[in-house]
């Protein structure tokens, strides 16, 4: 597309998806978008609009790959998503130097494969830690950095980007945010966090793991006008496209940095990051013995948010679980 904006982008600035079709169609008629394009709008398009029920899969085994394979496919497959031609940024939580508390490398080498088999432009794998932390370190030390080059696949340090843009929100306390432009150049953006507790957000999973394209000022932002409202806020316009949370180990009682780590044994993927986070969220719970983990999960208060402010589905009783196990 011309004009230096991605589909992505265009898409969400429409602001609904009867006019999107509309305005897609006439941009294709007026040469704004290839076939391939054109589909990829379509394709998002019809992701926003179909959240009425979502779907969240729910993987347990111990081979990773076919975990994520089976998570993705659950729940409409990669091609449903990423089309040859569109750019993907793979948004793991590398925020720390401790392989327990960041995405794990076999994960991602999964989900990495599975979006190269629908053949995408590029796909880049891009973090900004924690306030405190290297990221460059960090890809280093957990062995991220072994295992995205390992695939040929573009690494990207955002803290050593100047590009910075400053983009509108539709939430409630931030009227805008600052952001690594390289998130607003995406077409697709997957967010694959570690399951983790958080000290003050309670959980950190995708919603949450979208402050990596923040740049170091605004994450103390968050911090100081109110982190739980300000990940809801965020996520009204980097809401992620699709999310896979890695829950082969899980960081339980405390977090994000360190805490008790239990076997989870799962993979979870949603293309609506609340009703994913909610699930997830329980499982989470389950596992520290919690006696109503649903209950508490329900409680969490920047899920709750976001469901507020539209971004997906809370309620239980609207969200498709698709449990498998693979051996």
């Amino acid at each position: 597309m011309s004009g230096g904006i991605s589909r992505r982008r265009f898409v969400k600035l429409l602001g609904g998806a009867a006019a999107a079709i509309g305005l897609a169609s006439l941009g294709y008629s007026l040469g704004w978008f290839s076939a391939g394009e054109r589909a990829v709008l379509e394709r998002s398009i019809s992701g926003e609009s179909n959240l009425e029920r979502p779907l969240v899969s729910l993987v347990k085994g111990r081979d990773v790959n076919a975990m994520v394979r089976r998570a993705i496919k659950a729940i409409g497959g990669i091609e449903a998503l990423v089309s040859p031609g569109s750019r993907i940024l793979i948004k793991p939580n590398v925020g720390f130097n401790r392989p327990e508390a960041v995405t794990s490398p076999e994960v991602l080498r999964a989900v990495i494969e599975v979006i190269k088999d629908a053949d995408p432009k590029e796909i880049i794998v891009a973090e900004s830690a924690v306030r405190g932390y290297n990221t460059s370190n960090n890809f280093g030390v957990t062995g991220i950095a072994d295992v995205v080059r390992g695939l040929g696949i573009r690494l990207v340090d955002l803290d050593k980007s100047s590009e910075i843009v400053k983009v509108k929100t539709s939430g409630k306390l931030l009227g805008e945010v600052s952001v690594f432009k390289l998130a607003c150049d995406a077409d697709v953006i997957i967010s694959v966090p570690r399951l983790k507790r958080h000290s003050q957000a309670i959980v950190t999973i995708s919603m949450k793991n979208m402050m990596g394209i923040l740049p170091s000022d605004q994450k103390g932002m968050f911090h100081v006008l109110g982190l739980q409202q300000c990940i809801a806020d965020l996520n009204t316009v980097f809401r992620p496209d699709l999310a896979i949370v890695d829950a082969t180990e899980v960081m339980t009682v405390s977090g994000p940095g360190m805490g008790r780590m239990v076997p989870g044994e799962a993979i979870l993927a949603s293309r609506d990051p609340v009703a994913l986070d909610l699930i997830a969220a329980e499982y989470l719970f389950r596992l520290e013995g919690n006696e109503n983990p649903l209950e508490t999960a329900l409680n969490v208060p920047h899920i709750k948010l976001a469901a507020e402010l539209g971004i997906g589905i809370n309620d239980p009783s609207r969200i498709r679980v698709v449990e498998e196990r693979v051996s």
